[in-house]
């Protein structure tokens, strides 16, 4: 079985992603991806000497359910006692203002919010839970669009402030992850 814990220090390695004593923010949506970055951090935070806090956008989309997840994340930050900073923004009334797509008003929206949140604590890092299957998504969409070279490489790694530690691993090694330390969802 792979040893998630160790790819994900030697992800964080290879591109250079941390410095000991970073402020990183993680974006947790409350999903196996976003909580398996969080629990992963934690696991190397003492070796980073890393200060986290929790980022959570609650999109107001799903009613309960995301009421649910944001409480649900707000628990996770209590339990081991990271700070959690947790937003609401209605994301369809936005998209209207926005002029432009569900899924883009959501993107800038949340980057938004990371980006504001992250001035506020003070940090200089923010960590996304993207994974080796939705580079392998974004890159086949980018090839049926008819993209060029550049469009073909998919999301990096890094860019500024923002690591994908998890970036070259696949969900179903996630999973198993969580399943083997008992973490719920």
């Amino acid at each position: 079985m792979i040893d998630l814990i160790a790819d994900f220090n030697k992800t964080l390695r290879k591109y250079h992603m941390l410095a000991l004593g970073d402020h990183v923010l993680v974006a947790v949506s409350g999903g196996p991806d976003s909580v398996a970055l969080f629990h992963l951090l934690c696991a190397v935070s003492k070796e980073w000497e890393l200060d986290l806090s929790i980022g959570h956008l609650n999109h107001m989309v799903r009613g309960k359910d995301s009421d649910e997840d944001a409480d649900f994340v707000s628990q996770l930050g209590l339990n081991l006692r990271i700070p959690v900073v947790l937003n609401r923004i209605d994301v369809v009334r936005e998209r209207a203002v926005l002029k432009t797509s569900f899924q883009e008003a959501a993107r800038i929206l949340r980057y938004g919010f990371l980006e504001d949140t992250l001035q506020k604590i003070g940090g200089n890092k923010i960590a996304l839970g993207h994974t080796a299957d939705d580079q392998v998504e974004t890159v086949l969409i980018n090839l049926l669009r008819g993209s060029g070279a550049s469009g073909l490489s998919g999301i990096p790694p890094i860019r500024e402030r923002y690591i994908r530690p998890l970036i070259q691993s696949f969900r179903s090694e996630i999973i198993r992850f969580l399943k083997k330390k008992k973490i719920c969802l």
